[in-house]
């Protein structure tokens, strides 16, 4: 049986982490050659494939090329990450994902705001 190899990545319920574990293990590359490649620490390369730390933009670049990744989807899914966990815990945090991705519509299809959602304003 083939392995598949992503070149794109896989189904967005996968975690960064677990992502770039399976990215490595399916080229069958030791963890110290992407971490040195990368210009990483050991320990801290190991960390971000377990989930207990996210790479800093930097670092999600450098493995970007490594791996010979689409940067800005590496980029989306660290950021998504950090969100994620710095706001998991706020009631508020889904109303804010709603409104980016209404925003986000409105720059991909260049047409005006939907009318769902109007702005506060002070009477």
């Amino acid at each position: 049986m083939s392995k598949t190899h992503y070149r794109q990545p896989p189904p967005r319920p996968v975690r960064l982490g677990e992502w770039l574990r399976q990215l490595r293990e399916e080229r069958g590359l030791p963890l110290r050659e992407v971490a040195e490649a990368s210009g990483m620490d050991l320990a801290h390369l190991q960390k971000i494939e377990l989930g207990q730390r996210l790479p800093t933009e930097e670092q999600a670049q450098r493995l970007a090329r490594f791996f010979k990744l689409d940067g800005t989807e590496l980029q989306a899914r660290r950021i998504a990450e950090r969100f994620q966990h710095e706001f998991a815990q706020n009631p508020a945090a889904k109303e804010a994902i709603s409104i980016l991705a209404e925003e986000a519509g409105v720059y991909r299809t260049g047409g005006a705001k939907p009318e769902g959602r109007k702005k506060a304003t002070k009477q």
